[in-house]
């Protein structure tokens, strides 16, 4: 008896048509995630360059907030500079991101630190960082 070999083409065929099913959905989710994660590193981005330049001001006028607040914009709060800065990282009256910056008590003599905190929309922290300076002792 000689067998048809069809059912065995077809099955194989099945089989190759699933794997490229299943293989075309992983690159659809994979591509739909992209924006997500573009968007993400995008105000990463920004905030890291935010608080780069309020860390360089900070340094700039020895840690005086008001002084750095007349300099890029904000007001003072409580012993604390804020500003909102867009996306291309420019300190604007109204923006997407919040900088926050305060003083920090240092344990050593003629040394002066700043805590500066980036935040995006729903407050979540994008960006951190701690900016030191040397103070003039006497």
């Amino acid at each position: 008896m000689n067998r048809s070999k069809a059912p065995l083409t077809l099955m194989g065929q099945l089989l190759m048509v699933l794997f490229f099913a299943l293989t075309a959905a992983i690159c659809l989710q994979a591509f739909a995630n992209s924006e997500a994660i573009s968007q993400s590193s995008a105000d990463r981005d920004a905030a890291a360059l935010l608080a780069q330049n309020a860390a360089e001001t900070v340094k700039g006028v020895h840690g005086d907030l008001e002084a750095a607040c007349v300099k890029l914009g904000g007001k003072i709060e409580n012993q604390v500079w804020l500003a909102n800065g867009n996306e291309q990282g420019q300190y604007v009256d109204e923006g997407p991101y919040r900088i926050q910056v305060r003083r920090l008590s240092s344990d050593s003599p003629g040394l002066g630190m700043a805590e500066i905190l980036v935040t995006g929309s729903g407050k979540t922290e994008l960006f951190s960082l701690i900016c030191s300076w040397q103070e003039e002792l006497g």
